[in-house]
C-alpha cells in the first residue's frame, strides 16, 4: 500500500467570489519529490499555505503524515512539514548562523548542535557569519532552505524555489533536494511554472489549472509527453478533432489544416479512420514539444 507524506482530499479553497482550489485530490509519495506545476495564479502557492496550517480550507482537507486536518493531532504533525515561502525569511541585520539560531528557537529545539548541522547540511558554513542581507544572491535560496530545516521536517514544501536561478544555482539546489531524499528519506514538494524547469529533480508531478489538479505523472510520463509530438496535416483539421476526440488522443488544433497529437496513434489506423471521415493526411511531422503545448496537453486535450 503506497504511504503518503501529504494527500489532499477534495480541497477546496475560496476568497469571496474567488475559487483559488477546486475539489483537488492529490498525492505526494513519501520519500519523493512531487513538482506541483501550474502558470502563475494556478493556486501552487494557496494550496502550501492550507497545509501549512497558514491558511483554512474552505471546503475538503487533507492528511499529513495520515494525520487528518480537522483532527487535534494536526497541529503537532505540522511540525514534521519546512515551508519555504517566496520572499525574504531572515532578518536582514544578523548574520546567518543568528538566523538559525533564533530559528530553532523560536521552533523550540534546544541548545546549538542543530545550528552546525544545519549550516553543514546545506553547505553554509563559510557564510555563517555573513549578515543575511549580504549573502550572496546565489546562496539565498539555499539559506532560505536552512531556516526551513531547522525543525529537521520530514516533509520540504518550497514554493517556486529554483525559479531565476544560474544554471550553477539551479544544479546546486537540484544536488541538495536529491541529496535530502536519499540520505535523509525526506519528502519533497516544490512548485513551479513549467515542467521543464523541474525535470533533473522531480519524481512525480502534478498539473495545476485555475484550481485545479488537471493530471498526476511520473517523471517517466512527462519525459515521454515532453520528447516529441506529432504534427499532423490533413485537408480538414475538424475531421481530426473528431478523430481524437472519439480515441481519447491528447491533442491540440493550430490551423485549419494542422493538429498536433501529444499521445501516439497507431498510424494506419488513424489514416483508416480519416479517410471514413472523408478527411486526407497530407503529412505526418515528429517535432519537440514546447512548454506551451506540452502543458495543454497535460491538462487534457484542446484548448
Amino acid at each position: 500500500m503506497t504511504e503518503y507524506a501529504m494527500e489532499t482530499k477534495k480541497l477546496t479553497k475560496r476568497f469571496g467570489h474567488v475559487t483559488a482550489l477546486e475539489n483537488v485530490d492529490l498525492h505526494l509519495t513519501r520519500g519523493t519529490i512531487y513538482g506541483l506545476v501550474g502558470k502563475s495564479g494556478a493556486g501552487k502557492s494557496t494550496l502550501l499555505r492550507v497545509v501549512s496550517g497558514l491558511q483554512s480550507p474552505s471546503e475538503g482537507g487533507y492528511e499529513l503524515f495520515g494525520k487528518d486536518s480537522a483532527g487535534e493531532e494536526i497541529r503537532g504533525i505540522r511540525r514534521r512539514a519546512g515551508y519555504v515561502a517566496g520572499g525574504w525569511s531572515m532578518l536582514p541585520g544578523l548574520t546567518l548562523r543568528s538566523n538559525v539560531k533564533r530559528q530553532c528557537a523560536l521552533l523550540g529545539v534546544p541548545g546549538t548542535e542543530r545550528v552546525g548541522e544545519v549550516l553543514r547540511m546545506t553547505g553554509l558554513q563559510d557564510f555563517a557569519d555573513v549578515k543575511a542581507e549580504k549573502l550572496p544572491a546565489e546562496k539565498q535560496v539555499i539559506a532560505a532552505i536552512a531556516m526551513a530545516l531547522c525543525g529537521s521536517p520530514d516533509l520540504l514544501l518550497i514554493d517556486d524555489g529554483l525559479s531565476g536561478m544560474s544554471l550553477q544555482q539551479k544544479t546546486e539546489t537540484e544536488e541538495l533536494l536529491k541529496r535530502f531524499k536519499q540520505d535523509l528519506g525526506m519528502t519533497i514538494l516544490v512548485t513551479a511554472q513549467d515542467p521543464e524547469s523541474l525535470e533533473n529533480v522531480a519524481d512525480q508531478y502534478g498539473i495545476l489549472e485555475h484550481g485545479e489538479l488537471k493530471r498526476e505523472l511520473s517523471s517517466e510520463e512527462i519525459k515521454a509527453l515532453r520528447e516529441t509530438a506529432l504534427r499532423v496535416r490533413v485537408s480538414d483539421a475538424n475531421a481530426l478533432a473528431r478523430v481524437m476526440v472519439a480515441k481519447s488522443l491528447r491533442h491540440r488544433i493550430l490551423s485549419e489544416d494542422t493538429v498536433e497529437i501529444y499521445d501516439r496513434p497507431h498510424i494506419t489506423e488513424l489514416v483508416t479512420e480519416l479517410a471514413k471521415e472523408g478527411c486526407e493526411v497530407l503529412s505526418i511531422e515528429e517535432r519537440s514539444v514546447q512548454t506551451e503545448s506540452l502543458l495543454q496537453a497535460i491538462s487534457g486535450g484542446e484548448r
